[in-house]
């Protein structure tokens, strides 16, 4: 009796793929473009920006489709004062025109009621654009920031009112670099108070529907460390943490990190590589779309103290493969095969042909699984990592145990 040819092609698709994953070599002609310290499932495109000047700049939020930034420019012939810290103006917030392309124009003061003589830290916005928090710095103690609370006066054109200190203050140490999440029940924020691992560690607050803070929790160990942890913005769909931090083995100075959340747990940090981080500092990192965005840096090459870059950022997408077998290695077309995120939610379904394969795309440095379903079988569910850089296809093989072997085997 001859072997069926499917049974034939599984037999040697088993002997080269084992059960467990293996990684086929990048066959992207582009892989030398790679950055190979670039963990972050991300390409990342970056520019310097055209509003760069001998002062600081730094993005901060954005507020009715203008970038709000921290900058200690001067506009007009008058000066703010010189802060002995910096060496530079005392702090004020500009707002920014900004195009499709993601090129910025047009610095206009933001506001003049939120813009004071005293240092202007970074802002936040609640998803309704109606309460901002901010962080201001007095001249007597520039480098101590307080948090504040303002709302914006109905109807207004951005006329802020009732101003708060909140309660979280405490003039014995920094509230600094505030975030609102993307659905504003949570801020996320760095400070120097007692109890950290470090210097400066991240934290986060739950907004109560006051727009009150409750008290502040420590994000752990997995992201703070010994050293100084700040700058956290969460993305979009709110599954990463990005911050600046001098740990984590950092290049030098401030680099900028990813950490993905799962069922509400920071992972390990990963490096966004060299095409965004440097030996000199990096801060600010944020998301103004779904991929472009704006960080900070004070490279050498720079104009000034910190020059603000603007970056293009592209999903670095793998392919996962792979075949359908029972106990004796032939192939089981017509099985349903869904791929699902950590939280257990369907992104893709297949369901297998004749060859019994499968194959899905997916996103660099993600955990699966992969859930196989056929009428008669038992049902198989694997987990998956795609932890890797380059371009890669991974290949598995998923063995269904029938029914009827199971009951037999009882």
């Amino acid at each position: 009796m001859k072997t069926p040819l499917l049974t034939v092609f599984t037999l040697l698709f088993c002997m080269v793929y084992s059960p467990t994953l293996l990684n086929l070599d990048s066959t992207d002609n582009n892989s030398e473009r790679i950055d190979k310290l670039n963990k972050s499932g991300l390409e990342f495109y970056v520019y310097s920006s055209n509003i760069n000047t001998k002062y600081s700049e730094i993005p901060s939020a954005v507020f009715r489709n203008k970038l709000i930034i921290v900058s200690s420019k001067k506009i007009g012939g008058l000066g703010n004062g010189i802060d002995r810290y910096t060496n530079e103006p005392y702090t004020e917030l500009f707002c920014l025109d900004v195009d499709a392309y993601g090129t910025v124009k047009n610095p206009l003061f933001f506001s003049r009621i939120l813009n004071t003589k005293n240092n202007e830290g970074q802002l936040a916005f609640s998803p309704d654009e109606q309460t901002a928090y901010y962080t201001r710095s007095k001249r007597e103690n520039s480098q101590n920031y307080q948090l504040y609370k303002a709302v914006l006066e109905e109807g207004s054109n951005g006329n802020w009112h009732n101003e708060t200190e909140l309660a979280i203050s405490n003039y014995q140490y920094s509230i600094e670099n505030p975030h609102v999440s993307v659905d504003g029940t949570q801020l996320f924020f760095s400070s120097n108070m007692p109890g950290t691992y470090g210097g400066f560690d991240l934290y986060v607050a739950n907004i109560n529907s006051d727009g009150t803070l409750s008290e502040a929790v420590n994000l752990g160990p997995t992201v703070n460390t010994i050293r100084d942890d700040k700058f956290p913005h969460t993305s979009k769909d709110g599954k990463k943490l990005f911050f600046s931090s001098e740990g984590h083995n950092s290049i030098g100075g401030f680099d900028i990190f990813v950490s993905s959340i799962s069922e509400g747990t920071l992972k390990t940090p990963r490096q966004l590589g060299s095409n965004i981080n440097s030996k000199f500092d990096e801060i600010a990192f944020m998301f103004t779309n779904d991929n472009q965005g704006f960080f900070s840096s004070n490279k050498k090459e720079g104009k000034g103290s910190f020059d603000m870059y603007r970056f293009k950022s592209n999903v670095i997408y793998q392919q996962l493969q792979g075949i359908v077998v029972n106990e004796k290695n032939e192939p089981l077309p017509n099985t349903t095969v869904v791929l699902l995120d950590t939280e257990g939610n369907e992104l893709e379904r297949q369901k297998t042909g004749i060859d019994a394969h499968y194959s899905f795309k997916v996103k660099a440095y993600e955990n699966y699984a992969i859930k196989a379903l056929k009428k008669g079988f038992i049902s198989l569910e694997s987990r998956f990592s795609s932890y890797q850089t380059e371009t890669i296809i991974y290949k598995e093989v998923l063995k269904l145990s029938s029914k009827v072997s199971a009951i037999s085997n009882e």
